[in-house]
């Protein structure tokens, strides 16, 4: 007799927006498996997590369905089956940020009991002692008093798996988990959801990495522009990664990079002498001294909560050292917006506040006025240049399709070319590789490397020092929000 499956999809389309973004998707997820979804950006992977979670439904009209088999009889209720699922994903990160929640770390673990993103109710004494196991568990106790708003998106990251625990589910869904963790809590995480495998709950995770394919991992199912194209078995599933993205070569392939626009050279970029910045009443950059020069680019290295992301944000203008200390650009120009003006800034925070419902096309131009949306009329040269960036990095699929529809790769593609489009002077970059297939990470390598060799200086923050494009000069060590070390760069 064969045993019932836990999840089972049969032929089902998933429409979005007027849009379909599934097709004619069967697939059975049957007890003691273990899968991957690959594909590359925009191929559906997200979309599939969510209707298997219950996020999303079938079309209506159609002949599909979907059943679940965990509480007994199977049934097609997703509200029932959720209780058994949990869930990370870059959305239910980008959810915490927009918001302006006073919840602490434990206080996030805590509403995992519950599904829901605040804490409505009292936790008993069972969940408040599951609750500190897994903060122990996880080495996440410096975490528990923590506001979301201090913490790097690598602790949120963690802290956000720690809720997806909680309820010790049956199902667990993971959208590209790591994307954020340090190497040591990359390593710890897959640790972790190896034995939690091995503990009976069934994984099902999307990851453009092979090395983040774990020996549990049993099955892969592989997905490309909305339809199943592989659902197998798989003796060895990482090596099935890298040619799961397409060829090296399929995104930005040929990047026409225009020199920037010449200035008299200063005799700094960027200078910040004694700064310190505090987040509420927490102090996290410690009296920093630093200096980029012309023709140098660098790498800001450390691990999770050493204080990368806000040190960029220090020097993007975003937030302001303490009294006594200084931040200078470009012979310490006067406003905030002509600093604006010769940067380009990407980063998961700033994707998570851009709200605006806008087009692809729309959100590239919003870069010529350094905003979130657009502030005035687009003039006709600026549309050729947004055009042309469509073309150089092969959005033309995205040109129209509004940016909240968007999947987490595919936003974060829109928003590289958005921080080109004034051809900026430094090109700012926090992890601006999270979320990309390997065909798109390798052309924005390039890309890379090749506006470097036009004039445009590179700050780049990163857990994965192999990503660094070749052109990197110098490098940055944080450690506790104090500089551990800074100098040239040899390499990874």
């Amino acid at each position: 007799m064969k045993t019932a499956a836990l999840v089972q999809l049969e032929n089902v389309d998933v429409r979005l927006a007027g849009r379909t973004v599934l097709r004619g998707v069967s697939w059975r997820w049957q007890p003691g498996e273990h899968w991957a979804v690959l594909g590359p950006n925009g191929s559906g992977k997200s979309t599939f997590l969510k209707l298997v979670r219950g996020e999303v439904w079938p079309a209506p009209g159609g002949v599909g369905r979907r059943l679940y088999t965990l509480d007994g009889p199977p049934h097609d209720c997703p509200a029932v089956a959720r209780a058994h699922i949990g869930c990370v994903s870059p959305e239910t990160q980008e959810r915490y940020l927009r918001q302006d929640w006073t919840l602490n770390g434990r206080q996030i673990v805590q509403t995992g009991f519950f599904d829901s993103d605040l804490l409505y109710q009292k936790p008993d004494a069972a969940q408040r002692r599951r609750a500190e196991a897994l903060l122990e568990e996880l080495h996440l106790q410096k975490l528990s008093r923590k506001k979301i708003q201090e913490m790097s998106q690598g602790e949120l990251r963690k802290i956000l798996i720690a809720r997806a625990l909680a309820a010790a589910p049956r199902l667990l869904l993971l959208d590209e988990c790591c994307d954020g963790l340090d190497a040591g809590a990359r390593g710890q995480l897959l640790e972790l959801l190896q034995r939690v495998a091995g503990q009976g709950t069934h994984l099902l995770y999307t990851t453009h990495r092979a090395e983040e394919i774990i020996p549990a991992v049993s099955h892969v199912l592989r997905l490309d522009a909305g339809r199943m194209v592989q659902s197998e078995k798989q003796s060895d599933p990482s090596r099935a990664t890298a040619p799961a993205d397409g060829p090296s070569d399929g995104a930005a392939k040929k990047i026409s990079t225009a020199p920037v626009r010449r200035r008299r050279v200063p005799p700094f970029l960027i200078r910040v002498r004694q700064a310190s910045v505090f987040l509420g009443r927490r102090k996290i950059l410690h009296r920093l001294d630093w200096q980029m020069n012309a023709a140098e680019n660098w790498a800001v290295l450390g691990v999770n909560g050493a204080g990368k992301s806000t040190f960029l944000k220090l020097i993007a203008g975003d937030l302001h050292p303490a009294l006594g200390g200084r931040v200078e650009h470009f012979d310490d120009l006067d406003t905030l917006w002509k600093i604006r003006k010769r940067l380009g800034w990407v980063s998961a925070d700033f994707q998570a506040a851009y709200e605006a419902e806008l087009n692809g096309e729309q959100v590239i131009c919003s870069g010529f006025f350094a905003s979130v949306g657009l502030l005035d009329r687009v003039s006709p040269r600026q549309r050729w240049r947004a055009r042309d960036l469509i073309r150089q990095f092969q959005l033309g699929a995205l040109a129209g399709k509004l940016f909240p529809q968007m999947s987490y790769g595919e936003r974060r593609k829109i928003l590289l070319a958005r921080a080109l489009a004034q051809r900026p002077e430094i090109l700012l970059l926090d992890e601006p590789f999270d979320g990309l297939d390997h065909a798109t990470k390798t052309g924005v390598q390039r890309m890379l490397e090749e506006l470097s060799r036009n004039g445009t200086r590179l700050v780049m923050v990163t857990h994965h020092p192999g990503d660094l494009p070749a052109c990197m000069t110098h490098a940055l060590r944080l450690e506790h929000g104090r500089i551990a070390w800074q100098g040239a760069w040899a390499g990874a």
